[in-house]
């Protein structure tokens, strides 16, 4: 078999409240109103502001102007009393959904259905992309509009892609290199022409502003098309593995906020929220952080027969402030060759890959043809690294 070059062509990232670029404003809202199926409201707010759907949310909105702040600080282990917010300044909040806002007392955020529609419309019209090309899309949804079905044929049906089926794939945080890919494997054999990645983590739905990890989570969607690229600008190589005896550490579970005085007539609160259920074992992910996401760099550049230094640029997840710096020293990547915008967007989950791709692609940092190790964990549990040149069209899509 005769094996094509793969490769990222174009993406685009949904971060609530960042600025559309004034010369493509127009000719994407124009786009998103004829090829999607995005509530009107979410496409004026583009067209009127100039900016992307949801807010800037700031350590003093979100917690000290607060009348629980100071209980909630109370409640903090010890050493987090002094420094709670350790870096963090803010992050992204998407806005609330308009049909709950005109037909429910208790309206929700945005569904991660229409992050994930409004990332891969970016990605689409960023690339220029003709969606009738696309044949696959691919789809990781930290939290789904609902768990069965979950978002991917939603999504697909929301963007108008015809001519494509579409997949649900979790590996949790590292979900967008899984897809990446999967998504490479299926160019590279023929099997697909044009496939579409989709990440997302809608925070804003499960989080429990009462716990102490609440100030390192935001929420964002990020998208990327993969196709057939020019010889010599492909995926290298790649490696995963997992750790399944950590799967109890942290957890989705139905519970009541950390800080709650319920009546016994008014509602209980509960719902799903981050939970760190196993200590013992959540202490045992962070000892072995940087060891477990070395190995597996190193064992993707072994399958490449190269070294870290024939890394031009690294990409990782960013679950806490400290994480992408010691997996970035553990490597043995020096700073210049590394970004991360945790301050500005802390943890988004599957999302912090991409868009830690796509900024850097936009700032001038990774350029054509250089070598991008992309690398996370999921959950703890779960670990993937990505070898890849980049392709020119990548380049010329999303640089600003």
């Amino acid at each position: 078999m005769i094996l094509r070059s793969a490769g990222i062509v174009s993406m685009g990232g949904y971060l609530p409240a960042k600025e559309v670029p004034e010369n493509k404003r127009k000719d994407l809202v124009e786009f998103l109103r004829k090829e999607t199926l995005l509530y009107p409201e979410y496409i004026d707010k583009i067209e009127t502001t100039g900016h992307l759907p949801g807010k800037l949310e700031t350590n003093n909105e979100g917690w000290e102007s607060q009348p629980w702040f100071e209980c909630w600080l109370s409640s903090l282990p010890p050493r987090k009393r002094d420094n709670p917010f350790e870096g963090r300044k803010e992050r992204r909040r998407v806005p609330l959904d308009p049909l709950s806002l005109k037909k429910s007392l208790y309206p929700h955020p945005m569904l991660s259905s229409d992050a994930e529609t409004l990332a891969g419309a970016l990605a689409i019209f960023n690339g220029k992309i003709d969606k009738d090309e696309i044949d696959l899309v691919l789809v990781h949804s930290l939290v789904p509009d609902q768990h069965v079905p979950m978002n991917a044929s939603l999504v697909q049906h929301k963007l108008g892609l015809k001519n494509a089926g579409a997949y649900n794939i979790d590996t949790c945080c590292s979900s967008f290199i899984t897809m990446l890919e999967i998504a490479m494997t299926y160019i590279r054999a023929g099997i697909k022409n044009k496939i579409l990645i989709i990440g997302s983590s809608i925070d804003s739905i499960i989080n429990d502003k009462s716990d102490y990890y609440s100030v390192n989570t935001g929420d964002g969607a990020a998208a990327a098309i993969i196709t057939e690229v020019e010889e010599g600008y492909d995926y290298i190589s790649s490696h995963s593995l997992s750790r399944g005896s950590r799967h109890k550490a942290i957890l989705f579970m139905k519970r009541k906020p950390n800080l709650l005085i319920p009546t016994i007539q008014g509602p209980t609160h509960e719902q799903e929220f981050v939970t760190f259920n196993n200590m013992e074992l959540c202490k045992e992910i962070a000892k072995n952080a940087g060891t477990d996401l070395a190995d597996i760099i190193n064992i993707t550049l072994r399958k490449a027969k190269a070294t870290v230094q024939d890394m031009d640029f690294f990409i990782t997840h960013q679950p806490v402030p400290w994480t992408p710096h010691a997996w970035r020293e553990a490597v043995g990547v020096p700073e210049s060759k590394f970004y991360t915008s945790f301050e500005k967007y802390g943890n988004m989950a599957v999302a912090c890959v991409p868009v830690n791709l796509l900024e850097a692609v936009e700032k001038g940092l990774i350029n054509v043809g250089d070598k991008v190790m992309l690398a996370s964990s999921g959950v703890g549990e779960n670990y993937i690294a990505l070898f890849q040149k980049i392709a020119p069209n990548l380049i010329k899509s999303n640089r600003l």
